[in-house]
């Protein structure tokens, strides 16, 4: 793939072409100043290897998806403490996909702070929702009725906090760069795990049942991490406990497009009644507002899985 010098090379937009390969072929000088890249050296390099660490995951995976599979991708990277939201667009000749570009527009000052801002609320929100919900249900007897109206008071506080923040996610998806990241569930999962094997009882044998990676999914990963974490705690603090738990995912391929399939499965001895597995509401209204579809199964013998299932490669 041969690329002349152009229009490209007078943008102020930092511009990269790679081949089908996703090695670079072309950059104009906007990306050689703004991200330290040494004209000719980079030529023939991974795009990944281009940007500092902590951003090669999105990118590999942002160029991926604009080679192999001729779909635009969207993502986020830092360069020396900058932001910058990126675009990868697949060149196609005819039918036959030859390249990618990718665009790196720097972010709106701000923005990205107040987007992290707004995440770090969500997860003490969901925690205190839960504690107040809590309280409420165990707070009952005629000397109980003044802490029951005050965590009512607490809870509608709460209301109008979430409604607050609701109102900032709203005004976040009209800002370039503020929108919904894209991350790998595989990796959710991981973390899940770790935080499980750390808190199960020692009588609980825990497995992780999935690739090291999986196609992408658009959301918020903390948000999916906590429900996924208040799930399986739960369920652990229930008597009798499952002997064993698993956690698995997969890609599945529907008649409606990709998924990635999320299990969380629990197995008890023989004879043993299993707990219900009823999820409180604060689990469950996170889950559907990522967009999550929840279904529990059920078998005497087999014992329980609860299948999440949410959209990949969007």
């Amino acid at each position: 793939m041969n690329v002349e010098h152009s229009l490209l090379a007078y943008l102020d937009t930092p511009v990269i072409i790679g081949d089908p390969d996703g090695r670079a072929v072309y950059f104009n000088p906007a990306f050689e100043k703004r991200f330290s890249v040494q004209g000719d050296l980079a030529i023939g390099r991974p795009l990944a290897e281009l940007f500092e660490g902590g951003g090669r995951e999105a990118v590999l995976a942002g160029v991926a998806r604009a080679c192999e599979v001729g779909e635009t991708a969207r993502f986020q990277v830092r360069e020396d403490g900058v932001g910058y939201s990126a675009v990868a667009s697949p060149i196609v000749a005819g039918t036959e996909k030859v390249g990618v570009v990718v665009l790196l527009q720097q972010e709106i000052e701000g923005v990205e702070r107040l987007v992290t801002l707004h995440r770090e609320m969500c997860r003490p929100m969901e925690d205190l929702t839960a504690a107040l919900q809590e309280l409420f249900e165990q707070t009952g007897g005629r000397r109980a009725a003044q802490y029951r109206s005050l965590v009512e008071d607490g809870l509608r506080a709460l209301d109008r906090v979430r409604k607050g923040v609701d109102d900032i996610a709203s005004l976040l998806k009209g800002v370039p760069g503020a929108g919904p990241g894209r991350f790998d569930p595989a990796a959710v999962l991981r973390q899940v795990m770790e935080k499980v094997r750390s808190g199960a009882p020692e009588s609980v044998h825990t497995f992780l049942l999935a690739p090291s990676s999986l196609p992408t999914a658009e959301g918020d990963p903390d948000r999916l991490e906590w429900a996924l974490n208040e799930m399986v705690s739960r369920r652990l603090a229930r008597e009798p406990a499952p002997t064993r738990l698993a956690l698995g995912a997969r890609s599945v391929n529907g008649s409606q497009g990709p998924w990635t399939l999320i299990s969380v499965s629990e197995s008890f001895d023989a004879g043993t009644q299993a707990p219900p597995a009823s999820d409180p509401p604060e689990v469950t209204d996170t889950l559907s507002e990522l967009g999550v579809e929840l279904h529990v199964v059920s078998d005497p013998r087999l014992g329980r899985t609860t299948l999440l299932r949410l959209a990949a490669g969007g």
